[in-house]
């Protein structure tokens, strides 16, 4: 049980950094104190690509700094990441489990 609640969060995670950072392309393209790709956000964040890598693709669950590092550096808030992952449904992670397929 806690094994599939982990992968659960890892993935509901994974979907709302995906989504923040699909916003950040589309309204926030013009400051380049954003980041709007997996290498600007380690670069702003000084974490390595590999492990934003990891979180965007549910392959590890990020610590509470780093995911704060990580949705601060795309210009959004805890907030701003809560609402989206509260947001999530069911066909929404069944479909992105076939992503990683």
């Amino acid at each position: 049980m806690k094994k599939e609640l982990e992968e659960l969060i890892r993935i509901k995670i994974a979907i709302s950094l995906r989504r923040l950072l699909e916003n950040s392309k589309k309204f926030l393209q013009s400051d380049d104190d954003i980041a709007q790709s997996y290498n600007q956000i380690a670069i702003i964040t000084g974490l390595r690509k590999g492990t934003v890598s990891d979180t965007f693709n549910a392959k590890s669950t990020p610590g509470s700094s780093t995911l704060i590092l990580i949705v601060e550096s795309m210009g959004f808030d805890l907030r701003d990441f809560s609402k989206l992952y509260c947001s999530i449904n069911e066909n929404e992670i069944k479909s992105f489990n076939e992503l990683l397929d």
